[in-house]
């Protein structure tokens, strides 16, 4: 029988080589890169890495960036997006409403005299430029949708909307010598008749005459989407990939137009020579703030879907109506600067603005077609009715007191006339678009 010391030896003995087999104790093996670091040996500004990611010697930010962690990052926060971004493009081919507008050149026959020359009512007087509706083609644009997906159930999140139709233009430009005639229209409030400006008139007078109009659409809106289906207990009878939301937000949409006459006189009577230069505006803008509601219902049908846009808009319409115009006078080599032109006088000159209260609603329909997991082809047409608002040719007043015209009488007498006072007309918008959708 062993000592009770023998036996303790052999323990002991046996204890130190299995620790030493196991790395661990006093006589564990040298230090190595792939050994643990005791707590003493620990960097306390090391990063700190899953135990099953390998950092490379750069940190997260190494020689080549897919070995760091930016990928990583982008990959996961593509992951919680995808699907839930779109964007879509369009041109739009859309007829917008034109402007009424007087009479506001005339011309007549050779031959014609002077006191009937240009005049409104004479069989030998032709209508050259207005009394009719202007800026009334068909006009192109664009139309920039977008928006994102808050949830991953697509049941909450953004939108934005932005179109901008091109700048339409009218006018008219003439220059005639003393053997033709050219000029303006307008009604004599002081005699009571029909009578004209002339532009031109042979052996009296020659000059020129530029007219030039323009007119602009175009709207930015912000909303949040909400789903409806399939939430909606069967009322939308929607098909398993069909989807009906609602939309609520702000939306501005502007409306301007502009009247722009020029002209340039020169006398052919030797007694009286001179020249007359006058410029005369008229610009309207119409500025809509308000909020927005609506719906939009999408379904499917294999790779083809439909959808309809209904919202309307409700809050304040801004009218703002400037007039301005100055006159040139020269005589014997002596120029006078005056307010007021024809058809702005001091009378209606001036900057015009209210508010009024508007519903803008809009009707669109889309058609798609998957061209791909991510890219649709899409046709559509979209209404859009605007009510209450200013076009600048409804604010011009051809009852004139010719005693107003630079140099002005002086003590005037008779009306004030032209005169401004608000004229509210509705206006729509409609026409086709073509475009794309992505989805990423």
């Amino acid at each position: 029988m062993r000592s009770p010391a023998a036996a303790c030896l052999i323990w002991c003995c046996l204890t130190s080589i299995l620790v030493a087999q196991n790395g661990y104790g006093p006589v564990a093996p040298a230090y190595s890169p792939s050994a643990f670091t005791t707590t003493a040996q620990l960097d306390p500004y090391a990063m700190v890495v899953p135990t099953d990611y390998i950092a490379s010697p750069m940190g997260a930010f190494p020689d080549g960036i897919t070995d760091g962690m930016l990928v990583p990052m982008a990959n996961d926060l593509t992951g919680r997006f995808s699907d839930r971004l779109w964007f879509s493009a369009e041109y739009l081919y859309w007829r917008p409403e034109g402007m009424h507008t007087p009479a506001l050149a005339t011309t007549s026959s050779t031959g014609t005299p002077q006191n009937e020359a240009g005049i409104l009512g004479f069989p030998n007087t032709t209508v050259l430029f207005g009394g009719r509706k202007i800026n009334d083609d068909t006009q192109g644009g664009f139309r920039l949708r977008g928006g994102m997906w808050w949830t991953p159930a697509a049941n909450l999140g953004i939108q934005w909307e932005y179109f901008d139709l091109a700048e339409q233009g009218d006018g008219f430009a003439r220059s005639a010598s003393g053997t033709t005639i050219l000029a303006r229209p307008f009604f004599d409030t002081t005699n009571d008749r029909e009578t004209a400006q002339l532009i031109a008139f042979p052996n009296l007078v020659e000059g020129q005459l530029r007219i030039a109009t323009h007119s602009k659409l175009r709207s930015f809106s912000l909303s949040a989407r909400g789903g409806i289906c399939p939430r909606c207990d069967g009322l939308c009878a929607c098909g398993p990939s069909d989807r009906m939301d609602w939309i609520v937000g702000y939306r501005c949409l502007k409306l301007n137009d502009a009247i722009r006459f020029e002209e340039n006189l020169n006398s052919l009577v030797t007694a009286t020579p001179g020249t007359i230069a006058l410029n005369e505006s008229f610009e309207s803008s119409n500025k809509f703030d308000g909020i927005q509601l609506g719906f939009v219902r999408r379904v499917h049908y294999r790779n083809v879907w439909g959808e309809t846009l209904m919202r309307v808009s409700v809050g304040r319409n801004e009218q703002t109506v400037q007039i301005s115009g100055t006159s040139d006078l020269t005589e014997f080599g002596v120029t006078e600067s005056f307010t007021g032109g024809l058809l702005a006088q001091r009378s209606n000159i001036g900057t015009h603005s209210r508010d009024e209260f508007v519903m803008i609603p809009e009707l669109g329909f889309t058609l798609g077609f998957r061209v791909t997991d991510w890219l649709d082809a899409t046709l559509g047409y979209t209404v859009l009715y605007f009510p209450n608002v200013v076009r600048a040719g409804d604010h011009i007043d051809t009852d004139v007191n010719p005693n107003l015209i630079p140099e002005e009488t002086v003590p005037l007498t008779g009306s004030l006339r032209p005169q401004f006072y608000f004229n509210e007309t509705d206006y729509f918008a409609h026409g086709l678009s073509i475009g794309g959708e992505i989805r990423f």
